[in-house]
């Protein structure tokens, strides 16, 4: 299946302990979400987890998933800190 690169629609997912956010939508090859998330957690001994998803018109599509561990984020009480998140995938092929 073709599909031009501009087509794309991903969003992503955080969760963390019992806790879940969601970005908006951004069409393009090379997304960027530039949305802040604040998580209250209890303990640092876990993960978060994030994944990129693809829209579709019936049903979404995984495109990437990662676990970081807590213990590896910045903590910050700063609003707008940045931290950039490269998938090991190529969306243009």
């Amino acid at each position: 299946m073709l599909v031009m690169a501009d087509k794309f629609n991903t969003y992503v997912t955080l969760k963390v302990q019992n806790l879940k956010s969601t970005t908006v939508t951004v069409r393009g090859n090379q997304p960027c979400w530039e949305q802040d998330f604040m998580f209250e957690i209890s303990h640092l001994d876990g993960g978060l987890v994030v994944e990129v998803w693809e829209k579709g018109l019936i049903w979404d599509t995984m495109v990437g998933t990662v676990w970081v561990p807590l213990g590896n984020i910045q903590q910050s009480t700063e609003v707008s800190q940045c931290y950039p998140f490269h998938m090991p995938i190529d969306l243009d092929k």
